[in-house]
């Protein structure tokens, strides 16, 4: 009964948060995901040293066409406000992860993983935030790791320490979610932050990010397969950056480079059948207040969609602005455009797409099975073991509850039986039968 009270506070609460539209303003160090047919952006900085620290979650539904975006903010009970979050939405399920991510407040520690329910319009239920083990990483690190799913219920997850090349897989069809590391047994796989990351035919593609070892910007190019682990292949990016949005369309991939080291963004394709590079295009100015300059935080993959939408950013924090403006790269026509639509495009991948190999190695057809490590994550023991005897533990428990439950019945039937004889037998002591027949049918037909 508390429980369904605290909830339905919760609701009432978010409905009044939610009932009001405004726009967010400046912003960077956020992250963007879409959810049905919505935009929805979380957390972030809004200035030099200033953090969005209230009213950091806003909804916002296309199609745009105004500079503005008129923002509906949503309910931020119980959960923390954290700059530079990785973000993924669990289309089925109806659940963003917030995973990572530095929380501003005084004397606060960051809370690693966060969960929202777009059903229930609450975060942090008990069944999310209670008895699931978080990697220490992603509390510690400060910032948030790059998600993507790897298959339905599993997320691949990559960049969550600051001195080692951790990476996760995340298993949220276990109760608890099981972790498992994926261990790096590769000297030539360095530590990387706010790298460009997409699933492709089961197979991770990882593009640029920040070297944590030599504080460098990165066009190495790793991939994880299921199948093989992590590849460094013998081909890089064109340009080295850091912080890449990621399109797909039509065989290819977009990389949406927000930080390369020049005073603006550029764009370079990548073929999904023959692993090429394109050509790197510099974005053209559109106008003076909607800006492609670098460092526009966090962006969106628009899987539905052959647009990108990225909204705010900045080059620096304290010597430049943070910028409130938004700015949309469209993939089709390799241009960057002030209107987004929601005209939903299936043209994404080909049914057929076969993937080059890859060091000699067939990548294709891993969509099956992922191998897991045999390092996973210390859950007081191994991950996986535990999430084994937790679920054999539930399943005895069922079947204990059941047979208790089914003596209880039966105990049940003998103790009313049995009283019912002891009222007979009191009666007939009080009214015995001979020479009393109507007394005795009475008591018969009470029986």
């Amino acid at each position: 009964m508390k429980f369904i009270s605290r909830k339905s506070f919760l609701i009432f609460m978010g409905l009044i948060i939610m009932s009001a539209s405004d726009d967010i303003g400046p912003l960077a160090s956020h992250c963007v995901v879409t959810y049905n047919d919505s935009i929805y952006i979380f957390g972030g900085t809004i200035g030099c040293e200033s953090f969005a620290l209230t009213n950091f979650f806003h909804q916002a539904t296309p199609p745009f066409t105004q500079a503005k975006i008129s923002w509906k903010p949503l309910s931020t009970i119980n959960v923390m406000s954290v700059t530079d979050p990785g973000c993924i939405v669990d289309e089925t399920r109806g659940l963003l992860f917030v995973l990572g991510g530095a929380n501003k407040n005084i004397n606060s520690t960051n809370p690693g993983l966060q969960v929202y329910n777009f059903n229930t319009q609450i975060w942090n239920e008990p069944q999310y935030s209670q008895n699931n083990f978080i990697p220490p990483d992603l509390i510690t690190a400060g910032w948030g790791p790059r998600p993507v799913w790897l298959q339905p219920g599993i997320m691949f997850i990559w960049g969550a320490g600051s001195t080692a090349q951790f990476s996760y897989l995340l298993d949220i069809n276990f109760t608890p979610w099981q972790w498992t590391v994926l261990s790096n047994n590769k000297s030539d796989i360095d530590p990387t932050k706010d790298a460009g990351v997409v699933t492709i035919n089961g197979n991770v593609f990882i593009f640029g990010g920040f070297r944590m070892d030599d504080k460098s910007i990165s066009n190495t190019l790793y991939m994880y397969s299921p199948k093989y682990g992590f590849i460094t292949p013998q081909f890089k990016s064109p340009v080295p950056f850091n912080d890449g949005v990621i399109g797909v369309w039509n065989d290819k991939l977009s990389i949406i480079m927000l930080d390369t080291g020049a005073t603006i963004m550029e764009v370079v394709d990548f073929d999904l059948k023959t692993f090429e590079f394109g050509k790197v295009n510099p974005p053209q100015t559109i106008t003076k207040n909607i800006t492609t300059t670098r460092n526009r935080g966090h962006g969106a993959q628009f899987s539905w969609s052959d647009s990108v939408f990225i909204y705010g950013g900045t080059g620096n924090y304290c010597s430049q602005p943070i910028l409130d403006t938004w700015v949309v790269y469209n993939m089709s026509s390799q241009t960057w455009e002030t209107t987004f639509n929601d005209i939903k495009h299936t043209n994404i991948l080909s049914n057929n797409l076969t993937l080059p190999k890859v060091n000699g190695l067939d990548i294709n057809n891993e969509v099956t099975g992922v191998q897991q490590s045999s390092s996973a994550v210390p859950h007081s023991t191994n991950a996986a073991a535990s999430a084994a005897t937790i679920a054999n533990n539930n399943i005895i428990t069922i079947i204990l509850s059941s047979v208790i439950g089914i003596l209880l019945i039966v105990f049940a039937v003998i103790f009313i039986y049995m009283k019912r004889i002891i009222n007979q037998y009191k009666e007939y002591n009080a009214y015995p039968m001979v020479g009393n027949s109507e007394i005795s049918a009475t008591r018969v037909i009470n029986i």
